[in-house]
């Protein structure tokens, strides 16, 4: 299976800012190419999400504040680091211990170490709790990069199905864990690659 979650996170930007772009699966890799950045060459999914969106400000939603504006540029950045090193980095061992493991046929999971990791979320999730309580979306009231960074991960999409009770976290976490999830541009970005793969 192609290793499309990092795919899905710039193609779900460069179609929420309406900008054309074109996927290639080269050697069960996707090379992602957006017309905007055609002159520079990253790796890393964020970056190329940072990228399409400060070089097209004018299209689409704002989902990333310029360093103009300080405040909103700080909070974001806080948003977008939490993503990386605490949410997907627990969703990553989660996901790698019950599922990655069996899908490629290692040892069956450690239950103790997964459970531990499950506590780990909880933790996480009940950090969210307080962010969301005053604000509609991790970086503010509205929707930003952060915000979709977390849908795409491959991890994170099976966490919600082993066990998570979203609810249990109240009912801010639950509308911020829908809202991005029913964008026009995530469903049309799921069904691209998932007919692709």
């Amino acid at each position: 299976m192609p290793r499309v979650d990092g795919a899905r996170r710039v193609a779900l930007i460069a179609h929420e800012r309406n900008l054309p772009y074109e996927l290639v699966l080269v050697r069960a890799f996707y090379i992602f190419k957006p017309v905007v950045c055609n002159v520079l060459t990253f790796d890393e999914s964020r970056a190329i999400g940072k990228c399409v969106t400060a070089l097209s400000p004018e299209k689409g939603a704002k989902l990333a504040p310029p360093p103009s504006d300080p405040e909103a540029f700080a909070r974001f950045e806080e948003a977008a680091s939490s993503e990386y090193s605490n949410l997907e980095a627990i969703t990553l061992k989660v996901g790698y211990g019950l599922l990655i493991k069996k899908y490629k046929d290692l040892s069956g999971p450690d239950q103790a170490l997964v459970n531990k990791y499950f506590e780990e979320l909880k933790s996480t999730m009940s950090g969210y709790k307080l962010i969301l309580a005053e604000c509609k979306f991790l970086a503010g009231d509205n929707i930003a990069l952060a915000d979709l960074f977390y849908l795409n991960g491959y991890a994170f999409q099976k966490v919600q199905h082993l066990g998570v009770d979203w609810a249990s976290h109240g009912p801010n976490v639950v509308r911020w864990w829908k809202e991005p999830s029913v964008l026009e541009s995530w469903q049309a970005v799921r069904t691209q690659l998932n007919s692709t793969v």
